[in-house]
């Protein structure tokens, strides 16, 4: 069953069947969160909330088969006015999909090759870190979170070039510090 068919069961009067749409976005939803958060109880919290939020308004909902877009701003907004008011650190740690952030370094073959790559990594990670707010929350939804350059603006209320300058901005401060550090030697491609 698609999530426009879901949506308007649930807003038909249907509520059991809001069960579903949880049970098929919430693990997918946490890891997002998480990565932003890098608390697993606030990020089961965020998304327990966004859920709830989601139920409450979802007869807003103009696209109905665009559920889990919809949620996921909801989720990120929601971690977003978390370091706003608690001005704490983001972190892109993760698991498996931290891959597509990590794409521009080259993996190497010999294993000093490989430690230096991993070494790359948590020095990336450390930089990432490190950056303003403005410019660490960008990067993190363009890499780890891979959304578009217009969904960024849409969910940050920011103009497009903005989100362009802020990513310019923050890989140039992540190579800048490869650089210092020996590691950006043909290893980091920046295009």
């Amino acid at each position: 069953m698609g999530d426009a068919l879901v949506v308007e069961k649930v807003i038909g009067g249907d509520a059991a069947s809001y069960e579903l749409l949880i049970r098929k976005y919430q693990s997918k939803l946490f890891s997002t969160v998480l990565h932003m958060v890098k608390n697993r109880e606030l990020a089961e919290d965020i998304v327990q909330e966004s859920f709830l939020r989601a139920f409450r308004k979802l007869d807003t909902l103009n696209n109905r088969s665009q559920f889990y877009p919809w949620i996921k701003r909801i989720a990120l907004n929601m971690a977003l006015n978390h370091f706003e008011k608690e001005k704490r650190v983001l972190d892109v740690e993760s698991d498996d999909d931290e891959s597509s952030f990590f794409e521009n370094i080259s993996s190497g073959e010999s294993p000093e090759e490989l430690t230096l790559k991993e070494e790359m990594k948590r020095y990336v990670r450390m930089f990432v870190d490190s950056l303003p707010d403005r410019l660490r929350v960008v990067i993190i939804l363009r890499e780890v979170e891979d959304m578009s350059y217009e969904e960024i603006a849409e969910m940050l209320n920011i103009p497009l070039g903005t989100v362009r300058s802020r990513l310019f901005n923050a890989r140039n401060i992540i190579k800048e510090r490869l650089i210092k550090q020996g590691l950006a030697d043909g290893l980091y491609k920046t295009s």
